[in-house]
């Protein structure tokens, strides 16, 4: 039967519809479909009618997901299949892995000999930590120390940042025992903790780097969410970031520990994961359940707990037999004794920088020699130190003969000059309310100057 339309125009005496004309071979509308047919079917279904080529296109695409739904998840890959130490551990609190290493201490990381540590003293130790007091390092002793490091899922830290990796080094006899913790997903966090707290438990000292800033104080927050009490929350703490800034950061670019460990360690990593990268590796190994990057992440945790112990040892080395032969790291020595409160031998590298010339870190040595003559009254020995660095360009040490000259000798002349000097010098460099106080200053003393006269 003829279509309704078709009908209603021959009995209206309409001529008849004309029929469309069929679109010609490569028309610019039907390209797009023609390329289509082409990736999917091999070939564009040139002269069929369109309906019939879309259904086509329909049924090719839909057996494609069906295919796709069909297609197997790739088998996961666990760490114990991986790694041979590596062990499932069950407690009372559930699971979690271990993975256990012993590394005898008559061995080397990089350069370092692991056996030095049973021979550190316990007053460099005192002195590298800037302990004034050194009591808190008489009872330090190599079996009861424990070095620590983790691996988070966050590098800003907060609540919501958790380690699901936790490593720890103990001596043991003649081995470095090296314990990581691992937990697999967030419901094995609870038997992780607890494992670590039970193997921390007899520590009174705590090695890490940066762990003051990181470390600690994320742990400390995931043990008070599980309830429970940081196992190192009473040890003494020596977090070796501040030091090895103190000694070397004038010397070195970066004061990382993978830095370090090119620097003085002699040890170079290969293929090492980039911290930054750790967080993700995590969350996609939860994801697809498979440990095979996750391992890396394992290596490059256990490179850093091991040299921890190496850096502590070469620490103390460095600080006994004197550093090396760079002003640099003879200012490091400075400070670090200085921060110790051993003001002599403090005293005696800021000299030794002094001697040497060493550009701006000369004029601060100078400072610093200065600033403690002056905290000793000694004024007679701090104004030729200051004369120094004045003489260097150096607008604090201009200021403080200022002061000298105002109150001391009561020569005006000599503290005008020396605030003006002061002020054009800070210009752009003291912060305006020093360069308030020399403007004040010099006011004052042109004052006294005028009455004097």
């Amino acid at each position: 039967m003829r279509p309704l339309r078709e009908r209603l125009r021959e009995a209206a005496g309409l001529p008849p519809v004309p029929a469309p004309a069929a679109p010609e071979k490569g028309a610019p509308g039907l390209e797009p479909l023609a390329s289509l047919e082409r990736r999917l079917l091999g070939e564009a279904a040139e002269g069929v009618p369109l309906r019939e080529r879309l259904e086509r296109l329909v049924r090719v695409a839909g057996a494609g997901r069906r295919h796709e739904r069909t297609r197997p998840a790739p088998r996961p890959v666990t760490l114990e299949e991986i790694l041979p130490r590596a062990r499932e551990q069950c407690g009372p609190r559930g699971r979690f892995v271990l993975v256990e290493e012993q590394i005898a201490l008559d061995s080397y990381h990089g350069d370092v000999s692991l056996s030095r540590l049973r021979t550190l003293s316990t007053d460099t130790l005192a002195v590298l930590a800037g302990d004034a007091s050194p009591e808190s390092y008489a009872s330090f002793a190599a079996d009861r120390v424990a070095f620590l490091d983790t691996e988070t899922t966050g590098l800003s830290g907060g609540a919501g940042t958790a380690a699901f990796l936790v490593g720890v080094a103990l001596i043991r006899d003649d081995h470095l025992v090296l314990r990581q913790y691992v937990m697999r997903d967030y419901d094995e966090e609870a038997a992780m903790l607890a494992a670590v707290a039970d193997d921390l438990a007899g520590a009174t000292h705590l090695v890490t780097f940066n762990g003051r800033g990181f470390d600690v104080p994320l742990l400390d927050a995931r043990y008070r969410l599980d309830r429970s009490r940081l196992p190192v929350g009473e040890v003494v703490h020596l977090d070796l970031l501040p030091p090895a800034r103190r000694l070397w950061g004038e010397r070195f670019d970066s004061c990382r520990l993978q830095a370090l460990e090119a620097a003085l360690l002699g040890l170079h990593r290969q293929e090492d994961v980039p911290g930054e990268a750790i967080p993700g590796i995590y969350f996609d190994y939860l994801r697809s359940r498979h440990a095979g990057r996750l391992a890396a992440v394992l290596e490059h945790n256990r490179l850093d707990v091991v040299s921890l112990v190496a850096l502590l040892v070469f620490c103390c080395r460095w600080i006994e037999d004197g550093g090396g032969a760079d002003p640099r790291e003879h200012y490091g020595l400075a400070r670090v004794f200085e921060r110790a409160e051993s003001y002599e031998r403090s005293e005696a590298y800021f000299r030794r920088v002094v001697e040497e010339g060493a550009g701006a870190l000369r004029v601060d040595s100078l400072r610093r020699l200065a600033g403690r003559a002056k905290r000793a009254r000694d004024h007679a020995s701090a104004l030729p130190l200051w004369q120094q660095a004045a003489e260097e360009g150096d607008w604090w040490a201009l200021r403080e003969l200022a002061i000298h000259h105002e109150h001391r000798t009561r020569d005006f002349a000599a503290a005008q000059a020396a605030a003006d000097e002061a002020l054009r010098l800070a210009a752009g460099r003291a912060s305006p309310r020093l360069r308030e106080d020399l403007l004040r200053r010099r006011e004052r003393v042109k004052r006294k100057r005028t009455q004097a006269g």
